[in-house]
């Protein structure tokens, strides 16, 4: 086996044995070559279909800003794949509002439907020019068709009537620069109406409200309805006499506390014997009083069995006490009558009216 012989050899002996000739052929042939692949490639270019352009607009005339709508129809085949071109601001001396793709699909066996609307508006006036869309199709060998849409042409005519005067009609201003914390000083504003707001308001209620006083029921006339109370719920000889003298001790206990001031609903017998040297009712009074805390202690205490008819006379000297000792007003220009007496022109106190207390 021999040795191998490098390539380069090869050459070099090659063109010693054939000469010239033989590489004025191989040049030859390479022509041919790409001349066929040039044609190749112009079939193959020759064999894409052009699409189906269909453009329209919505008005052929309009005035400055009104919109108008762009509709762009592609129709192409099935196989190839179609280019579009990307989002632009604006379309010649259009503005571009919107840019919508309307839909994209299968029309019919082998052919496919692209459309899109552009919502345009201009602000010139004139015959301006929608220029015409450009595309791109491209086959599966990678060979391509640049394909380009019809121009539309539409006249935007001015708002205004012709030979309006404008020169009263003040420019655009520029923007107003809203500073970040402005919305906090609207926050606080409103808050400070809202309190003024509710502040007023509580004041005009408050003066409106006529507050309800309801005097006090004077003391007489609370004793004179818990003694009637008494005499109906209570009987003395079916009852026995310890439950009447408790109530009607404690009657008696508590008037004394409202009509004079004194504290003898908590006292005993002893302590409120003190009030009477002082008391403001006649001796006779301050005698019978005294008789009748002893019997009623004796009753309640000491289970005291009193005579027939006893209690019943108790009950009417607590009556009178009352009625003798409710206070009275002198007729004007009369003097005030002695303690414990009762005058004939003389006019009870009642409530509400002011009392006031006689002197012994």
């Amino acid at each position: 086996m021999g040795l191998p012989v490098p390539q380069n050899r090869l050459v070099f002996v090659g063109a010693a044995l054939c000469g010239r000739p033989l590489f004025r052929h191989v040049r030859r042939i390479g022509h041919c070559v790409l001349f066929l692949l040039a044609l190749l490639a112009g079939v193959a270019r020759a064999q894409i279909t052009p699409p189906e352009l269909i453009v329209s607009a919505d008005h052929q005339s309009a005035t400055v800003g009104d919109p108008i709508e762009f509709v762009l129809t592609v129709r192409y085949d099935s196989t190839l794949r179609l280019g579009v071109p990307s989002r632009v601001p604006t379309l010649g001396d259009f503005e571009v509002i919107h840019d919508t793709v309307l839909g994209e699909g299968v029309l019919r066996d082998g052919v496919r439907e692209y459309r899109r609307c552009w919502r345009l508006a201009a602000f010139k006036t004139g015959e301006l020019w929608i220029p015409g869309i450009t595309g791109e199709l491209t086959d599966r060998n990678g060979a391509s068709l640049v394909w380009r849409s019809d121009s539309l042409v539409v006249s935007i005519t001015s708002v205004l009537a012709a030979g309006t005067d404008t020169s009263d009609i003040r420019g655009l201003k520029g923007p107003f620069v809203v500073r970040e914390l402005a919305w906090f000083w609207w926050l606080a504003g409103a808050l400070v109406v809202l309190l003024l707001a509710a502040t007023w308001w509580w004041e005009r209620r408050r003066r409106r409200a006529v507050p309800l006083v309801v005097p006090p029921v004077p003391p007489w006339e609370t004793a004179l309805a818990a003694l009637s109370q008494l005499h109906g719920q209570v009987d003395p000889n079916r009852d026995g006499a310890r439950l009447w003298y408790f109530r009607l001790s404690e009657i008696l206990r508590r008037y004394w506390d409202g009509r004079y001031g004194w504290q003898s609903i908590d006292q005993t017998t002893t302590e409120i014997a003190r009030h009477f040297d002082d008391a403001p009712f006649d001796g006779m009074h301050r005698q019978r009083a005294r008789e009748f805390l002893d019997l009623a202690d004796q009753v309640r205490y000491a289970r005291l069995l009193t005579r027939p008819g006893r209690a019943e006379l108790d009950w009417e000297w607590v009556r009178a006490f009352v009625h003798e000792t409710i206070p009275r007003v002198p007729p004007v220009g009369d003097s005030p009558a002695g303690p414990g007496s009762v005058d004939a022109g003389s006019t009870p106190v009642t409530s509400g009216q002011t009392d006031r207390t006689m002197t012994a």
